[in-house]
Parts: C-alpha cells; structure tokens; sequence
C-alpha cells in the first residue's frame, strides 16, 4: 500500500513501514503543497495542522482511501469531502493534550515571575473540558488554583464538573482556550472570546490561546492592549497563521509558532494513533506494537525533593525540563514571517514532557509533583 505523509511525523518509519506484518511503500512530503506525482499514487495520507485537506487536494488523489491527521484539531480537514468519496479519516484525540497542559503550565509560570504572582487561590476559567482542557486543569490545580469551566456541550450532557459562564468572565485570574474551531452551530467557537469578553477580562489576567487561532478575536484583543495594555496574554495560535500580526505580537507576554503540543512524547503519540486507526480502518486486527516501545526513554537524571516546595522551585523544575521562553525568544527572531513561522515548526526543538524528569522524595512534595506530570519513582 502507497502511503504519502508529512516528514515531521516522528517514527513514521517504524510504525508505518511494516503496518500490518507487511512491507508497505512510504514517501514522505515536506511543507504545505503536495506533488501531484505524490498524490497520484497515494492510497493513505497522513498529515499535520498545515496540511489542507479539501475537494482541490482530493481531486489530485483518486486512489486515496485513508487520511489520517496527528492533530486533535480537524478544522483543516474536509470531512465531508472525505465521506462523500468513502475515504476513511482518523485524527489523534489526545495525543498532544499533555504537552498543551504544560505548555501553560511554563506559560502561567513565566507570567507568574514576571509579574510577582502567586497562583496559590487565585481562580482560573478553563475554556473547553476536553482531553486538552483538563490536562490544563489539573496542573492549575496543582499550582493552587481554584479551577471552573465553560463547555456547554458538556455542560448539557450532565458532565459533572465545576462550570461558569461569561458573565463571571470578569473574576478570573487566568483564562486558557481549548476548543476546537468550529463557525456553524449554537457552539461554534469562531471570535468565541469577541470584543465585549476581551473587554470584560480582569486587569492584570493572564489570558493564553493554545487552541486556535481564531477563537480569540485578535483586532479587539490589539485594540485593548493598545488602549490600556492591562492583560498578561500568551498566545500560541493566530488568526491568520503562518501569517501573524507584529503589532499584537510585540504587546503579548510571549509569543510563539503553534508549537504548543509539540513535544517528542506528543507527536509520537499522534504517529501512534494513527497506526492504530489504520488497524482499525483495515480490519488488520490488533496493531503489533505497543506505545511504550516507540516512546523515548526518561532523562538519565534522577532529581531528589525532600522539602515542601515554593512556586519558585516548582518553576525551576518545570523549566529545567520545558521553558517557553526559549520558544518566545525564537519566534520573536525568526518566525514573523511566513517561511519563519513555518520553519520554526518544520524545525522544531526536541522538546520533552515532563514525565521524562524523573523524581524521588518526600510524599508531601512527590504527590503535588505527579499532578504537575513528573515521573516519581
């Protein structure tokens, strides 16, 4: 079988080479456009975010039977399309959803030490209860924080979680967007944080985007950073990614490439999704490898705690391992232009999750640091 994927999915050769017990013919593709020759022959399409999937790309590839993104998100992603021709589809539910969690993590922290706060009982609204959003949570909680929600599909479904609405947008110290993008329906989450939410955040809030782009209104959010320059913003996404707004991007606290959910652990998990879905589609029976075996090994390390910790040494442990500000640093350098945007994500940094940096220690402080994701032995 012909498959065609994005070269920026890791063990792609170990997973994929030999899917079903058998030799199967891989090439790869780089960027966003794809040869025709490549489309012409391909039977499975694995891609990522920037990759479009559409009726224009479909049209290249009449022999495609499968397209698999290693993404959460679908909004880049014909659906329709694809069912109309009876081509299956799979995306990665989850596979980044730790490594957002502690991207805002690092986030919540390098606001924290630039602004003197402590998180400890100050409340935080969680945009979206998905796998994503509560990954989110919890590490707020650990912080300290007290955690509400908005997510009124969850919300109608009976979920039992500790929910808000927007007319207490105004008592949060911290908001963090994990929804999907989605411009149709009761919930759809287009400009979902619009002028007059923007306006009604808290002075001195944190507010940080890791979801899409779009739904966080980037011309009002300019607009009130212009104006009064009252927020702590942290954005990941951008309405018009790869291309992004220098204005806003030299008011926000830090900036960087759609890079939020790209650690090792998370984009091996995407490749792995996909090589189970493929199972699945196929009907190959139960995929022969497991997670583990193609996951990275922990840090040789091993880090001893034996005190209560401060939100300080929580910082220097989680930044030890991932620090987001070497991601602002060099999305500031290179990445506002689209080939720099790009470029940075083609050629993103090997970045570890937390579970990588193993821990031992006292109980007090070991149980606070497995919420926040570490590996306690």
């Amino acid at each position: 079988m012909h498959f065609l994927i994005d070269e920026n999915l890791p063990a792609a050769n170990i997973l994929f080479g030999a899917c079903n017990g058998e030799q199967q013919q891989l090439s790869f593709y780089s960027g966003r456009n794809i040869s025709d020759a490549q489309l012409a022959v391909a039977e499975v399409l694995l891609v990522r975010s920037v990759t479009r999937v559409d009726d224009a790309l479909l049209d290249r590839a009449p022999n495609l039977r499968f397209v698999g993104t290693a993404t959460i998100g679908t909004d880049h992603v014909d659906t329709f399309a694809l069912a109309e021709r009876n081509i299956g589809f799979a995306n990665a539910a989850g596979c980044n959803a730790i490594a957002v969690g502690e991207y805002v993590l690092s986030a919540a922290l390098c606001v924290a030490e630039r602004a003197t706060i402590d998180w400890r009982g100050k409340r935080a609204l969680v945009v979206g209860a998905g796998n994503t959003g509560m990954q989110v949570a919890q590490r707020l909680t650990a912080l300290g924080m007290q955690v509400a929600f908005i997510d009124p599909p969850l919300q109608r479904a009976g979920v039992a979680l500790a929910y808000s609405d927007w007319s207490h947008l105004g008592s949060f110290d911290l908001v963090s967007c994990h929804v999907p993008l989605s411009k149709e329906g009761d919930d759809n989450t287009w400009h979902l944080l619009d002028e007059a939410k923007i306006s009604a955040l808290k002075p001195g809030a944190a507010l940080i985007n890791a979801s899409r782009g779009a739904v966080v209104a980037n011309q009002p959010l300019l607009e009130r950073m212009q104006e009064r320059g009252d927020l702590h913003v942290v954005l990941d996404v951008w309405e018009e990614e790869p291309k992004v707004n220098a204005d806003l991007v030299n008011l926000v606290e830090i900036a960087t490439p759609h890079i939020a959910g790209h650690s090792i652990e998370g984009k091996i998990r995407g490749s792995f999704r996909l090589y189970e879905a493929l199972h699945r589609y196929f009907n190959w029976g139960c995929a022969p490898l497991e997670e583990q075996a193609v996951l990275p090994p922990a840090l040789p390390d091993t880090q001893h705690i034996h005190q209560r910790l401060a939100q300080t040494d929580i910082s220097r442990l989680v930044h030890d391992v991932y620090n987001i500000i070497e991601d602002d640093r060099a999305f500031r350098k290179h990445g506002l232009t689209v080939a720099g945007f790009d470029q940075l994500r083609k050629e993103y940094r090997l970045r570890r999750e937390l579970s990588a940096q193993r821990i031992s220690g006292s109980p007090a402080a070991l149980a606070q640091l497995q919420q926040l994701g570490f590996r306690i032995t």
